[in-house]
């Protein structure tokens, strides 16, 4: 972990094992798989070779890549922001397939014969296949591998020591095992193997945090692509049905709200590895958190640190017990929008929360009646009572931020 104000470390640490097997436990200066961490970098070489006149944001795909299907209807400006509709789900998948070496262009085949999730620019769902696209149109326009490409537009300018293509075959100093570990038995196992050719241009990479501090830094400070380019990083995209009121997405970099401040930055995670990486620019705040442990949350530990830094930092949950009948209460059918719900349910004597198809998760509850997930992480809902004292609807505090999000119970299942 790491935070820092200006050019200034003011916290750096490091707990755990770097590799379990052999009892090394890790140092603040290790290296890491940042995974969607990445996107940053992509984004910043697209950005950089615009600045360079070698590319437009509104160029069309089909400019480069003529041949992959939908190309002349997806702009580079929605892959960068996520709005192309290029879907990540997998067809036949085929098994060992992230164990091996892939090319970009096998990559870019495979992408291709997905139909799009929905029509570029209407809607807004994140896609590591739109920037495995973006890797192959630098490929193109540089005629070197997307890698190498960011390393001469975006890395070695601001003289990144530990920030390279993780490829598994070369020695990289200080760089550490990846492990998975099971919430409930805390069973630790050795994290399945991917290839850095998978992820690609979506989540290849590896740093330290002290890379990431500095790559932050001059982002931010215009040293890698410019005021202007910076500024088109940072403009949130469209406000399409699926965006997020608490993190909007610029071109590689998130926008948070973190006690009401803006902070940009991504998050990554990949088999073995979870990372966040932040910046508050009014502040000049930097936090870096890293872990070599798929299952940690790298995003709540991250704005954890950032409100700390702020000064206004995140109350620890302690929960309270609930009883059978407040339970009953509350267990029922919520709408979050037109197409997802929310559902409480009991089971054994606990509440537990499932969003759309998603997993079942444990909740528990403060003294102040927020109800928090299991393992806790910063959103909580709160529950408001009609008139008739009836729970009638959640309010969503979606990572801890006002303002809430009322999520209204449906009428057939409200329970008195």
């Amino acid at each position: 972990m790491l935070i820092a104000r200006g050019d200034t470390v003011i916290f750096q640490a490091a707990r755990g094992s770097a590799q379990i097997e052999l009892g090394v436990p890790l140092a603040a200066d290790d290296v890491f798989r940042i995974a969607s961490v990445t996107k940053m970098f992509t984004a910043a070489t697209v950005l950089k070779l615009a600045e360079l006149g070698k590319l437009a944001i509104d160029d069309t795909l089909a400019k480069y890549l003529p041949d992959f299907p939908d190309a002349s209807r997806i702009t580079l400006r929605e892959l960068l922001n996520h709005t192309s509709g290029v879907s990540d789900v997998v067809k036949d998948p085929q098994p060992g397939f992230s164990r091996r070496e892939v090319a970009t262009d096998t990559l870019v085949a495979a992408i291709g014969t997905r139909p799009l999730d929905f029509p570029p620019g209407t809607r807004w769902a994140y896609s590591n296949a739109g920037y495995i696209l973006l890797g192959a149109v630098i490929e193109k326009i540089t005629a070197e591998p997307w890698h190498m490409a960011l390393r001469r537009y975006v890395l070695d300018p601001v003289a990144l020591e530990h920030t390279q293509f993780g490829a598994q075959g070369p020695l990289i100093p200080k760089r550490v095992a990846g492990y998975t570990s099971e919430p409930q038995s805390h069973a630790i196992r050795n994290a399945a193997y991917v290839s850095a050719t998978i992820p690609a241009a979506a989540g290849a990479l590896v740093s330290s945090a002290d890379d990431l501090r500095v790559w932050l830094r001059a982002l931010a400070t215009g040293h890698v692509i410019g005021v202007d380019g910076l500024q088109q990083m940072v403009a949130p995209g469209p406000e399409l049905p699926g965006t997020s009121s608490q993190h909007r997405y610029g071109f590689g970099l998130y926008l948070w709200r973190v006690r009401g401040n803006l902070m940009f930055g991504h998050t990554g995670q990949i088999d073995g590895f979870a990372s966040f990486a932040g910046y508050l620019p009014k502040q000049q705040i930097t936090v870096v958190a890293l872990a070599n442990d798929d299952t940690f949350d790298a995003r709540s530990t991250g704005k954890r640190l950032a409100a700390v830094a702020l000064g206004e930092p995140f109350a620890e949950m302690i929960a309270v017990p609930m009883s059978d009948e407040l339970m009953e209460a509350l267990a029922g059918t919520y709408r979050i929008d037109e197409n997802t719900l929310e559902v409480l349910s009991i089971e054994g004597h606990r509440l537990f929360a499932r969003r759309g198809n998603g997993n079942t998760i444990p909740l528990q509850m403060t003294a102040n009646h927020q109800l928090h997930f299991v393992p806790d992480e910063l959103g909580y809902f709160v529950p408001i009572r009609d008139a008739g004292g009836a729970i009638g609807r959640l309010d969503f505090f979606e990572e801890g931020e006002d303002p809430p999000r009322p999520l209204p119970r449906i009428a057939d299942n409200v329970k008195r």
